[in-house]
């Protein structure tokens, strides 16, 4: 099992990859498909720089979790893939809210 923080430094446990699917460990865990993955990254790679969103009832406006959120996928998925797309060299944050990412 490997450990990682969200960008606000909480831990959390996972197995899997980016290239593969993600299982999350909090307290029920969180199946992350690569279809999910994949769609975080194009948002990314199509409007850099652009509001992170991760919040699940009401993501900011023109956010990465918006656009997830009309694709039917939750927006909390991003408080994990994103940290982990940032380790990866994918991507980078700026340090407070709201968080804005850009494509490395």
């Amino acid at each position: 099992m490997k450990h990682s923080k969200t960008l606000l430094g909480i831990g959390f446990n996972y197995d899997g990859s980016l290239s593969t699917e993600l299982i999350i460990y909090k307290n029920l865990s969180i199946k992350i498909p690569k279809k999910i993955i994949d769609a975080i990254k194009l948002e990314i790679k199509q409007k850099s720089p652009v509001l992170m969103g991760a919040c699940r009832d009401n993501p900011s406006r023109y956010s990465i979790g918006e656009s997830l959120r009309a694709q039917g996928y939750s927006p909390q998925n991003l408080s994990y893939v994103i940290p982990l797309l940032i380790e990866e060299g994918f991507c980078v944050a700026n340090n407070k809210k709201p968080f804005i990412i850009t494509k490395s």
